[in-house]
């Protein structure tokens, strides 16, 4: 029996070495479709050897698959993807943003690197602290390893999977090359990182998509994608982290509602004094590891953002460093 509302889509929930848990990746094993993959999990022994019993539990390894598919690119999602092609010949799709980003790890890991180094200073935030988050920024890269994309997933396509067709959908912020797939008949949702029941998805700020000279306004793009999904009375999302989510609307207002409780606390944090992205950082996330930091300040960012197209703030840049006022 399948753990889903499909015969033919199974859940795998697999352990990683991350705050965020266990990763849920799913099987899609439809007679006369390619056995199909959503999501890998990182390198990381325990998350082969789980994902090697889970495949094995259904009659499958690693050898079987012949499709797998990326919802985004960070590598609690895909940093098995070599392993596995390799082991198996499948072939690998995911959204256009996220192909350079994963067929050249070493690439995208120095391009990323360099616009941190200057969004953290632009921040304000000390040298020695962007040191750390740069130290922590490139052990990331140590689970996963390059794979290339035989074929691009974008917004209007459809994806046979597990004996339905799937809508592709490009929801933007979480990563901005995440899809979820929607299977209209019974209003189900592969919802990946971008909602999750027990966590409020992080909008994290990156690097400009491909053929774009601006980054991305992740937490405006969140938010709308939030708002498109609510809107589409979803019956039930199957996330990749933590339990499946009934209510999708009340959950999106949740969201939505966090957010608007962050954007007040960041205006108060100007209003008391803060001037910098960094002093706002310290003001709301007092006691933060490297990585923590980095979410932080990302954070502050999306927000700083949404109240700046909002008009109720200003920047100047200063010594390559921006300076916040309200009104």
């Amino acid at each position: 029996m399948s753990n889903t509302p499909f015969e033919h889509l199974h859940a795998i929930e697999l352990p990683t070495p991350f705050g965020v848990g266990p990763v849920t990746v799913y099987l899609a094993d439809a007679p006369g479709e390619p056995l199909t993959l959503v999501d890998t999990g990182p390198i990381h022994p325990p998350t082969w050897s789980a994902l090697l019993a889970g495949l094995a539990a259904l009659g499958y390894s690693p050898a079987d698959l012949e499709r797998i598919v990326l919802s985004h690119a960070h590598v609690d999602h895909v940093g098995l993807a070599a392993d596995l092609a390799d082991a198996s010949g499948a072939e690998v799709l995911s959204h256009p943003w996220n192909v350079d980003r994963l067929s050249d790890v070493d690439a995208d890991r120095d391009r990323t690197i360099a616009f941190y180094a200057d969004l953290l200073h632009c921040a304000g935030v000390p040298g020695d602290m962007r040191a750390a988050v740069s130290w922590a920024t490139k052990g990331m890269q140590d689970f996963a390893r390059p794979i290339g994309v035989a074929a691009t997933l974008d917004e209007g396509q459809t994806l046979r999977l597990a004996g339905r067709d799937w809508e592709v959908l490009h929801t933007p912020g979480h990563s901005a090359g995440l899809i979820c797939l929607y299977e209209p008949q019974s209003r189900v949702l592969l919802s990946s990182d971008h909602l999750l029941a027990d966590i409020s998805s992080n909008p994290v700020v990156e690097p400009p998509p491909p053929g774009q000279a601006e980054r991305l306004c992740s937490l405006a793009a969140y938010r709308d994608s939030l708002r498109r999904v609510a809107a589409m009375e979803i019956a039930l999302a199957l996330p990749s982290h933590g339990p499946v989510i009934i209510d999708v609307a009340g959950l999106v207002a949740q969201r939505l509602a966090f957010h608007e409780q962050r954007l007040a606390q960041v205006l108060d944090a100007l209003r008391d004094g803060a001037r910098t992205t960094w002093k706002v950082v310290q003001v709301l996330f007092p006691n933060r590891s490297p990585l923590d930091t980095f979410l932080a300040v990302s954070e502050v960012i999306g927000h700083l953002d949404v109240l700046e197209m909002e008009g109720k703030i200003g920047e100047e840049v200063r010594e390559g460093v921006s300076r916040w006022s309200v009104g």
